[in-house]
């Protein structure tokens, strides 16, 4: 037997509920059931809400990362001109019959001192107080370790 007393006071008593299949809720019962689901509920209002940071937090740096895509394309064009600048130049030597090892080694010094020329330059030309600044950039960029 299932009862629900809603009653404020009881109109079943207590006692009822240790009876063999007897089912007794009270307005206590109910509101446990209640505070239960909310509980609940407020535990997932907290996992949505970091879920909700995270995608935030994420949409943010890609916002950031969008304002380097002008630099990196000019980055990318200008060491693309490079490489087919010094690219017609190597298939000139081949056509007049160049050496082929002779060929693609002065092409991989040709694209490295271009490549290396305006770090290196920038380097060498640096001012005291901002020397220190851009041997610490340079070495991250390149990956350098002094010993």
């Amino acid at each position: 037997m299932f009862m629900v007393d809603l009653a404020v006071p009881r109109d079943i008593e207590a006692e009822v509920a240790e009876l063999n299949d007897v089912f007794l809720y009270t307005v206590d019962d109910l509101g446990e059931v209640v505070k239960q689901g909310m509980d609940s509920r407020q535990a997932h209002v907290s996992q949505a809400e970091a879920i909700i940071e995270s995608r935030v937090d994420d949409f943010v740096h890609w916002m950031e990362t969008r304002e380097l895509v002008p630099t990196i394309r000019g980055l990318r064009d200008h060491a693309d001109r490079y490489r087919r600048h010094e690219l017609e130049r190597a298939q000139k030597m081949l056509a007049r019959g160049d050496d082929p090892r002779e060929v693609v080694d002065v092409l991989s010094r040709a694209l490295t001192n271009k490549f290396l020329h305006l770090p290196t330059h920038a380097l060498s030309h640096a001012e005291d107080s901002e020397r220190h600044e851009l041997v610490a950039l340079l070495s991250r960029l390149y990956a350098l370790h002094h010993e």
